[in-house]
């Protein structure tokens, strides 16, 4: 899994699409977009954007749930696996539009659906397994290397982590999102530290997690998921 990571750092340039899920109420979207470079070095090649309604019966399943303090096992099973499948749809639907063979995506980020305290898809894992790519998720944000200080990477500190990035191009507030979200994954492609590891012969966690930043600044972590071989 990490000799994987380390080839794609080395790639000249990185294929990845960008995976927003509520930056806009009741639609998800997803960018196309050629990497090259990271922070302020960063190239950025936007390939193909596409967004959808999330179908009544994923709206109303979030309906039902929202503003519960604790959501019953039942419903998270339920609404995990809708988010889920209009994810994938939406990636491969994006892919045809596009005339991208999934062999020529790098990489996946993807910024999940918050309800409550829960983030959806509960595991980035099946993701993976489902479109056979590696997925960048779970990004967090914090002043030091001790995960106990680690935030969650809300909306706005997304913005404020990739926007000067971003701003260099005149993009439409929704598709910015998409590439926001690509952007981090490519920014914890070029972590400094492996912070944890799953083992390759756990077949149920193939995850690698990482962080970039230096001492006293504000570190990037993300976790990187693989599809089994």
């Amino acid at each position: 899994m990490e000799e994987r990571l380390e080839l794609l750092k080395k790639n000249r340039a990185r294929v990845i699409v960008g995976i927003e899920t509520g930056s806009v109420p009741g639609r998800m979207g997803a960018v196309i977009v050629e990497v090259r470079g990271s922070g302020a070095d960063t190239v950025l090649d936007l390939h193909s954007f596409q967004s959808v309604d999330l179908p009544e019966g994923l709206v109303a399943a979030l309906e039902a749930v929202d503003g519960e303090k604790v959501i019953d096992a039942q419903e998270q099973a339920d609404v995990n696996f809708l988010i889920l499948h209009n994810i994938n749809t939406l990636f491969f639907d994006l892919l045809e539009a596009a005339e991208v063979d999934p062999d020529e995506v790098d990489l996946i980020g993807l910024k999940g659906m918050e309800i409550g305290l829960s983030e959806f898809p509960d595991d980035p894992g099946a993701l993976s397994e489902l479109t056979g790519c590696v997925v960048a998720a779970c990004f967090s944000i914090g002043p030091d290397r001790g995960q106990g200080s680690w935030l969650p990477v809300k909306e706005a500190i997304l913005k404020g982590m990739v926007g000067p990035m971003v701003e260099k191009y005149d993009l439409d507030e929704e598709v910015r999102e998409a590439v926001a979200v690509a952007l981090l994954a490519n920014e914890s492609v070029h972590h400094e530290a492996i912070t944890s590891r799953c083992s390759d012969d756990d077949s149920s966690r193939r995850t690698v997690m990482v962080q970039k930043g230096s001492e006293g600044e504000p570190a990037l972590h993300g976790e990187f998921y693989f599809p089994a071989d």
